[in-house]
C-alpha cells in the first residue's frame, strides 16, 4: 500500500505491437491524434481512451487520498480508545485499592468491638 505513484505513460509513444506471424500482414502503429494519416473516427477514439485514461488516474489518486484519511481516522480512533482504556485500568485499580483499604478498616473496627464485648 506504500507504493509510489506512477505518472501515466505519454500518450504520443507508439504501442509496441507483437510482431506479426509470417503468414500475417503488418499491422499499422498507433500514433497520436495530431497524426494527418489518422481519420476523424481514430483521432475521436484515441482522444477519448486518451480522456478516459486521465480520469481514471485522476479517481484513482481520489481513491489513494480517501483511503489514507480513512485510515488515520481509524489510527487516531484506536488510539484514542487506547488511551482510554488506560486511564479505566487506572482507575479500577485506584477503587480496587480503596475498597481493600475500606474493608480492612471495617474488619478492624469490627474486631476491636469483639475484643471490648469480651471484656
Amino acid at each position: 500500500y506504500n507504493t509510489p505513484i506512477q505518472p501515466a505513460p505519454p500518450t504520443n509513444i507508439a504501442q509496441v505491437q507483437p510482431t506479426p506471424a509470417a503468414s500475417q500482414p503488418p499491422q499499422r502503429k498507433k500514433t497520436d491524434s495530431s497524426s494527418p494519416s489518422l481519420t476523424s473516427e481514430e483521432r475521436s477514439r484515441l482522444a477519448a481512451e486518451e480522456d478516459k485514461r486521465r480520469r481514471n488516474t485522476a479517481a484513482s489518486a481520489r481513491f489513494r487520498v480517501k483511503k489514507k484519511q480513512r485510515e488515520q481516522a481509524l489510527e487516531k480512533t484506536v488510539k484514542e480508545a487506547q488511551d482510554k482504556n488506560g486511564k479505566l485500568e487506572a482507575r479500577v485499580s485506584q477503587l480496587e485499592m480503596e475498597n481493600k483499604w475500606l474493608k480492612e478498616l471495617i474488619t478492624e473496627k469490627h474486631g476491636l468491638q469483639s475484643q471490648e464485648e469480651m471484656a
